[in-house]
């Protein structure tokens, strides 16, 4: 005879999902001024864990090889043409989750929303991740074509041929045009990649602080500050205030410096920290019309985050232990859906 207790058999953890869940979204994934990441990608809700979405190759729509291709001479059967081709490619997500308990005695004595406190530090370890993930996939060699919109270091992209200079970094002298040179041949090399559907203005260069701080601190960037805010630039203010550079440096859209920081040790051992854009990596990249995109549109966005679970809190209670267990979970996968909207150059050092 099986024994007879009050709830049965089952399992009584019951998950809740939090009202935390917007709160995490508005102050994380949703927000640009919380971390670089949502400043340079497209973010999607998608409704499946895996689906197909159309990586844009925009040669088709300028590609013109003959008029006679186009051609209908009167009284001939209408040319049918060639389809454009579509890169239909398939995603799939990935879950992750970070979880907390917090006591009953806990929660009963604290003074603030300790359940919406700690999914924000779990909220944090997850975006980092996500940032890590995007930058993986932006940083890796054979996602791109190279000497299309990938290049070993500044040479291949300025001249189109192996290593001769410093790179950007070629001369102290102030009549030196390296900076200039990175910032103008990308912007050309996208337009020209993209048919003009990619303009200037939509373009965001992203690098890292330490690039950042070094190219601020070139010859060429420091005339051109003397004589533009200089004096603002002492006194910490103007649009140079920060890293040193303008926003629509060289006509770039923006410039957005990737300041996220990993830590790569576990607890109690000595700390290992390091921002996860390295030195001297810049990449060239499109994000038109915001932030959040639409589930099956197609835009130039270079690169997309498919979300199918944007930070869900869920709470559960632990009476058995007298304590509520708390978890955060992100579902999504990066992808590049735009690569010719975009160019990495590995190396500008060099």
């Amino acid at each position: 005879m099986a024994d007879a207790n009050i709830g049965g058999g089952l399992n009584t953890f019951v998950p809740t999902f939090s009202e935390a869940t917007g709160l995490i979204q508005t102050e994380f994934t949703r927000n640009v001024n919380s971390f670089a990441l949502n400043r340079y990608t497209k973010l999607v809700p998608v409704s499946t864990v895996s689906g197909y979405y159309l990586k844009i190759n925009s040669d088709e729509a300028v590609r013109v090889v003959d008029e006679n291709d186009f051609r209908w001479a009167y009284g001939e059967d209408r040319p049918t043409g060639v389809n454009n081709d579509f890169d239909f490619a398939q995603f799939v997500t990935k879950r992750f989750e970070r979880g907390f308990h917090i006591p009953y005695e806990t929660a009963k004595v604290a003074a603030w929303d300790i359940v919406a406190q700690h999914a924000r530090s779990r909220a944090t370890q997850l975006m980092t991740l996500r940032t890590q993930r995007a930058l993986n996939v932006l940083t890796t060699a054979g996602n791109w074509t190279n000497n299309v919109n990938y290049f070993a270091d500044f040479d291949a992209l300025a001249y189109g041929t192996a290593t001769t200079t410093n790179g950007v970094y070629d001369s102290d002298s102030s009549t030196a045009t390296g900076v200039q040179k990175l910032f103008q041949t990308a912007i050309e090399k996208i337009m020209v990649n993209t048919g003009g559907a990619v303009q200037p203005q939509d373009i965001i260069c992203v690098m890292g602080p330490q690039t950042a701080h070094k190219l601020s601190q070139t010859a060429q960037l420091r005339e051109l500050i003397k004589y533009t805010q200089g004096v603002q630039l002492m006194q910490g203010q103007g649009t140079y205030s920060r890293y040193g550079l303008a926003p629509g440096l060289f006509g770039i859209g923006d410039i957005v410096i990737e300041d996220a920081v990993k830590v790569t040790n576990q607890k109690g051992v000595a700390r290992s920290a390091s921002y996860i854009l390295g030195l001297d990596k810049v990449l060239f990249l499109s994000r038109p019309q915001g932030l959040v995109g639409v589930e099956g549109g197609a835009n130039f966005a270079t690169i997309t985050n498919f979300v199918y679970e944007d930070m869900t809190v869920e709470t559960m209670d632990d009476p058995r232990n007298r304590r509520t267990i708390g978890s955060i979970v992100d579902n999504s996968v990066p992808e590049l859906t735009a690569p010719l909207a975009g160019i990495y150059v590995a190396n500008i050092g060099a």
